[in-house]
Order: C-alpha cells, then structure tokens, then sequence
C-alpha cells in the first residue's frame, strides 16, 4: 500500500495477508494474555526477543503495548514500540515485520495519537544500524491509510508542534 525509505530503511505498510515473510528476519508479537498475567503491568512498553528451540525464521519478538490507550498509558504505548524495534537492533535484525496498534489488538488510536507514533516509529528508525526494511502490519484498509497518510506527512515536514510533543514524551 505505501512505501517509503528514511534514512536507509524502507518502511512498507500492509495488511496481514500481504505480509512477505520469506523476506523477514523477525516478526514482533504481543505478548499473550499468559505472559501479561506472569510479567505483572511492569513489563507494559517493554520488549524482548523470544528464543524457540529451533532455529526458525522469522525469529520472534515479543513486545506488551498496554492492553487500552488513554491519556495515562500513551508513553507506554510509545515505548513499546521504541524497544520492539531495540530489540531487533541488538540482534542485528535486518527484516522486520511490526504490527500497528490495531493489528496488535487496540482500538482506533486518535489521530494525533497516531501521528506521535509516526513520529516515534520514523525517529527510532533512523537510530537503528541494522534494520533496513520495516513492515507496518495493519488490521484493514483504515489503519492502513491512517498510518500511510501521517508517515509521508511527518517525513515531509514534520509538524513543529507534534515535534516538540514528540521529544517531551521521551524526555
């Protein structure tokens, strides 16, 4: 659906089924209902890489946005997704599949919500040394506009106000 390269990481967007996973070092994952009973709401915003017995490909990392979005839980949100996409740096994961808030199991973020993720999501990669093909896995069509329209928009000309809400958030 859309296709756009920052700084050396070509960052697609689509929908589950149009996934590529030949080309996919990594997929990242919510954490499941289990592992959010055992890891308590500290691990909400934080990310790990999930080791199989086999070497199988893609590799898995498991990330816990928190499980609703309001006022309170938006840097976690944020957060979570910054260290899903640490995490595949430290393993020198060049392929990633990451799923949008929707996919991931949340509602509808609001639109400025939205555009900070954006933001979050093109600052971050821009960070990474490995990574060099991300794919934005959305729930439909809506998400999938929803996230294509503010990525172009926030790669174009960054709106100063979303940028200093941005660099407060992770401050």
């Amino acid at each position: 659906m859309l296709k756009l390269t920052q700084d050396n990481v070509t960052i697609e967007i689509r929908n589950r089924q149009d996934l590529d996973e030949e080309t996919l070092d990594a997929e990242v994952v919510p954490a499941t209902d289990a592992q959010r009973r055992d890891l308590g709401t500290a691990a909400v915003g934080h990310a790990w890489m999930a080791w199989s017995p086999m070497d199988t490909t893609p590799q898995l990392i498991k990330f816990m946005p928190p499980e609703t979005v309001n006022q309170d839980e938006r840097r976690k949100l944020l957060l979570s997704y910054r260290n899903a996409l640490r995490v595949a740096d430290r393993h020198e994961v060049t392929s990633l599949a990451l799923p949008l808030p929707q996919q991931a199991g949340l509602p509808l973020l609001q639109e400025r919500l939205v555009a900070e993720l954006a933001l979050v999501l093109l600052d971050t990669c821009r960070r990474r040394r490995h990574l060099r093909r991300l794919q934005l896995i959305a729930s439909g069509n809506q998400e999938a506009v929803l996230y294509a329209n503010w990525l172009v928009e926030v790669q174009n000309d960054r709106p100063p106000s979303l940028e200093r809400s941005f660099k407060s958030l992770l401050s």
